[in-house]
């Protein structure tokens, strides 16, 4: 079958790879000049098999509203001209209740499980090195009450054996000697021993290079104008370059697909939440956590890639614009300095931020469209890089009539509509 990919970031890539595998002639296409270049270039780096959870917390309307005027504050809304951005703030805000986000944790967490396994396959199969550290994940809380809180609501995953171990802090420095500095402002941490890091980017690039030796065409530097429906039907892709003929198309394109299906009336409620990410040299080994480490209270995680620490968080409503703030970029920065005060020099600092694409309840949308051969694999907003593989996995068994392993009714585009 033809199959034309739109978008070659880790959802685009990993779907191209999958399809590939299963025999299919596949193309894709992207307006940047390789892979990985947009929200895949410098995430987090967090595979969270077991704490994959939605945004959309009870806590979340009450934070906004602590910090609304705080240029720091984890959650900013920098609220515009735009009734897309209101329509879906109004949205997310009614998701941040208990009923939906404990919903939303075990649909996100059946997603994580399910792709870390795929991702296993992949690496296994294909040798892919890509800065993988699983040596599992620390969460840092601030206070005794919010460690209690998580980690009642950790012990509601079914197995046992997925419940994380509760620290207090001389227990988490003896984990973790790089916090052996923090003293008095935290109350102890959950340590998932399960967990992964790695480097999202990498794993694209090599990713994509296997995937064109089984034959996939990767078609970069060109716009995609349009998707080509005739009775229903897709005929293909229309770019500011040519048109494509294919049998099926996957909208991959993040933050922009929405954009895009909107020229076909097919209407999704992705919007972008900006979010930021400093990388720096590890000048001091011994000052290098050797975990992924997640600051609850400030939203950060922090990763080691190699020589490399990656440090992102923070979610920014402020439509299309994907500018470096530095003050917000600062702050993360002041959080590092504090957790790991002799890591490195922060005038050494590579400064990033991306689009994430986000759907209102935090769950992406993977799944058939109502136009026959028009697939969709977006809205994965900060943890595409831990569902990528399950995405694409899903993708490649619906194009070739196979039920896929997971059930997947809970990711479908229709969801919104019926709502």
């Amino acid at each position: 079958m033809r199959v034309i990919v739109l978008g070659a970031g880790v959802i685009g890539v990993t779907s191209a790879y999958f399809l590939a595998r299963d025999g299919n002639d596949v193309t894709v296409i992207d307006r940047q000049q390789g892979p990985g270049m947009e929200t895949s270039f410098a995430n987090g780096g967090f595979v969270s098999k077991l704490t994959a959870k939605p945004w959309a917390h009870p806590s979340v309307p009450k934070l906004i509203l602590k910090n609304f005027f705080r240029e720091d504050a984890p959650y900013l809304f920098r609220f515009r001209a735009d009734i897309d951005q209101w329509i879906w703030a109004a949205r997310f805000l009614s998701h941040c209740n208990q009923k939906s986000y404990a919903h939303g944790r075990k649909v996100c967490v059946n997603l994580a499980k399910y792709s870390f396994s795929c991702l296993e396959e992949v690496r296994y199969s294909e040798n892919i090195e890509y800065n993988k550290q699983s040596n599992g994940v620390l969460e840092l809380y601030k206070t005794e009450e919010s460690l209690i809180a998580a980690s009642k609501f950790a012990k509601q995953l079914p197995d046992p054996e997925d419940h994380p171990e509760i620290l207090d802090m001389d227990e988490s420095k003896r984990k973790e000697p790089a916090l052996t500095n923090q003293s008095g402002e935290y109350a102890g941490t959950l340590f998932y021993a399960g967990e992964e890091t790695g480097d999202a980017r990498k794993f694209t690039v090599r990713l994509a290079e296997i995937a064109l030796n089984l034959g996939v065409k990767f078609n970069y530097g060109e716009s995609i104008n349009n998707v080509d429906i005739k009775n229903n039907n897709v005929t293909g892709v229309t770019t500011h370059l040519k048109k494509y003929s294919a049998d099926a198309v996957v909208v991959c394109l993040g933050s922009y697909s929405r954009e895009l299906l909107n020229k076909i009336r097919i209407k999704i409620p992705i919007y972008p939440l900006k979010g930021y990410s400093v990388t720096l040299p590890i000048r001091n080994e011994s000052s290098a956590p050797i975990h992924g480490i997640h600051e609850i209270s400030r939203r950060i995680v922090i990763s080691r890639l190699g020589s490399r620490m990656r440090c992102a968080g923070t979610a920014e409503l402020a439509g299309f614009d994907r500018s470096v703030n530095m003050n917000r970029t600062n702050s993360i920065l002041e959080d590092i300095q504090k957790l790991f005060p002799d890591l490195t020099n922060i005038n050494d600092a590579e400064r990033w931020a991306g689009l994430r694409p986000m759907s209102p309840d935090c769950i992406p949308i993977v799944g058939l469209s109502k136009i026959n051969g028009l697939l969709l694999n977006t809205g994965h907003g900060s943890t595409g890089w831990t569902w990528a593989c399950g995405s694409g996995r899903i993708i490649a068994d619906l194009i070739k009539g196979k039920e896929p392993e997971l059930e997947i009714s809970p990711l479908s585009p229709s969801r919104f509509s019926r709502s």
